[in-house]
């Protein structure tokens, strides 16, 4: 199955998932963020891994969901080290698939979402 990839997703989120079998991500990486709003819509099936892109090559496991809900929003936080008080986030509601592994990597510019085949190896009841 051919699939973008989610890259660089705590681990702590992804046991949130699998335990809970659904799980809204707060998603600040650029790469990610452009992923759900140029390609990605509900329904859709995602890869997400823990890896980061550069990283991610075939064999890398991960887990596949599917998406129930994702809108854009912008919060604002006043930080002291920081010169941008407003930032973007793409909440992303998921539902767990199964787990799965990449078998090929589709290239893919620095900015521009991953994509990959993916295979499943067990599938979530």
């Amino acid at each position: 199955m051919k699939v973008v990839v989610l890259t660089g997703i705590a681990p702590e989120g992804i046991s949130k998932l699998v335990n809970n079998h659904l799980y809204t991500f707060n998603l600040k990486n650029f790469t990610n963020i452009i992923a759900i709003t140029s390609s990605l819509d509900i329904g859709d099936f995602v890869f997400l891994t823990e890896m980061p892109k550069e990283d991610t090559i075939p064999g890398t496991e991960g887990v596949i969901a599917q998406i129930k809900s994702l809108k854009i929003v912008t919060q604002k936080e006043k930080l002291p080290y920081n010169e941008e008080t407003e930032y973007v986030i793409a909440k992303i509601q998921l539902e767990v698939v199964g787990y799965g592994a990449c078998v090929e990597i589709m290239d893919s510019k620095e900015l521009l979402p991953l994509t990959a085949t993916v295979k499943i190896n067990s599938i979530y009841n």
